[in-house]
């Protein structure tokens, strides 16, 4: 009799009633108040700054990615894109080495890859984010842009993390974008024959063209790109003003945030609150799109709305999809099982001050085998408004364990019922 009693009082209180479950914090890895640039020798330090190479406060971190090699160590690199000069290089490990303003960076793979300044194709120009593969490569997506200005044609380099060394360069075809008015800034890797079995040579990478509002997807087996344009990459003029922390700016960007589960690739515009998808399916198959950009609208759909804007976002191995929205500033997670509103948009416990404006995310299995999700925040609304305070930390890398969020059953939350 008292156990059917206690069965039907424990279905009859709510979960938070019953349950006591430790929330998981943000851990900060890394922070600065402004970027710290190291260099090979003290006079390729004096060489960057008496060329105007060297300005820190012109530095602004955009993405964060991490690694794991059995002798390298874990490692995690960050993008520093050149949106003016100033910018030493704009691909960087984050050493240990700390000094007053941060950790010190390293350029990535070494600075003879960055020092060109846009003047040799052959090196590195300028990176926003990254992709790394469990085929231990690292996808770089180089805009070839320095400012407004295209120096060089947009390329993608993939490098060999067991060595270091490039494996592999595509160089875009004038046909993927318009010089000048394009802009690469986000690639998403998904690889069809990973390891073990496979030999990593079946892959596409998407690729969000933020400024001309496309998207691009290369194709390893063919070793070529195409281009796809639909009007859901187009920014939402109605949310192009935003507020973060009680600070108001302007940001029209176009098609940001990539995400797939393997069967569609999700996005969005910064400039919208609205999340769209169309399956892999169709974008990856180049002959729907050879004698048209615009083909196929038929297969994008709009999968609904989220409470406000954000930027990056990132999905893990149970298609929970994360983003940081902006006002109010909340880690928030999706499931796509669930209707994509307000309703069903879940907020992870958060400080919102380690979260303004999320502009880097990924999800990274760690040695142990569990997702973690990865965050660069950047403050970016100070820098729209010329209100950085480099005596402030402005800029951190984060992370947060997600094994209680995946794994929370039924069973696991009746296990943790104690009653005094």
């Amino acid at each position: 009799m008292w156990g059917r009693y206690l069965v039907v009082l424990l279905l009859a209180l709510t979960p938070h009633a019953i349950i006591s479950v430790k929330q998981r914090e943000l851990e900060t890895v890394y922070q600065w108040k402004q970027m710290v640039f190291g260099f090979p020798t003290e006079a390729d330090r004096q060489e960057a700054l008496a060329n105007g190479n060297l300005v820190p406060e012109n530095a602004t971190p955009i993405d964060v990615a991490t690694h794991s090699h059995p002798t390298k160590g874990s490692r995690v690199f960050t993008t520093i894109p050149r949106f003016t000069t100033g910018i030493p290089y704009t691909l960087a490990l984050v050493s240990e080495v700390n000094e007053s303003n941060g950790p010190v960076l390293q350029a990535y793979p070494d600075y003879s890859w960055h020092n060109s300044h846009g003047s040799d194709c052959d090196k590195i120009t300028s990176v926003f984010r990254v992709a790394i593969t469990e085929c231990n490569q690292m996808f770089v997506l180089d805009s070839g842009a320095i400012g407004t200005v295209q120096h060089c044609p947009p390329q993608l380099l993939v490098f060999d993390l067991n060595t270091d060394t490039l494996f592999h360069r595509y160089r875009f075809e004038p046909s993927t974008y318009v010089a000048g008015a394009s802009l690469f800034i986000t690639p998403l890797a998904i690889v069809h024959d990973p390891p073990p079995k496979g030999r990593c040579r079946k892959l596409q990478v998407y690729i969000a063209d933020v400024t001309f509002h496309g998207l691009i997807v290369y194709d390893s087996e063919l070793n070529t790109a195409w281009r796809i344009e639909n009007k859901f990459m187009y920014p939402d003029p109605d949310h192009g003003s935003h507020t973060i922390a009680n600070e108001k700016f302007i940001l029209m960007d176009g098609m940001f945030g990539l995400a797939s589960d393997r069967e569609q690739l999700y996005f969005h515009p910064l400039a919208s609150v609205s999340e769209y998808a169309v399956p892999l399916s169709v974008i990856n198959n180049r002959t729907n799109f050879m004698n048209s950009v615009d083909a196929m609208p038929q297969a994008f759909r709009h999968v609904g709305k989220r409470s406000s804007s954000c930027a990056a976002q990132a999905m893990d191995s149970q298609r929970n999809l994360y983003c940081v929205t902006f006002n109010p500033i909340m880690l928030t997670r999706w499931s796509p099982n669930k209707p994509y509103n307000v309703k069903y948009e879940i907020e992870i416990p958060a400080d919102p001050k380690l979260i303004e404006f999320v502009s880097g995310m990924k999800v990274y299995k760690n040695d142990a085998g569990k997702e973690e999700l990865w965050m660069l925040s950047n403050r970016f609304q100070k820098i729209s408004s010329g209100s950085m305070d480099f005596n402030e930390v402005n800029f951190r890398i984060l992370r947060r364990p997600l094994d209680d969020i995946q794994h929370t059953s039924v069973q696991d939350l009746s296990q943790r019922l104690i009653f005094t």
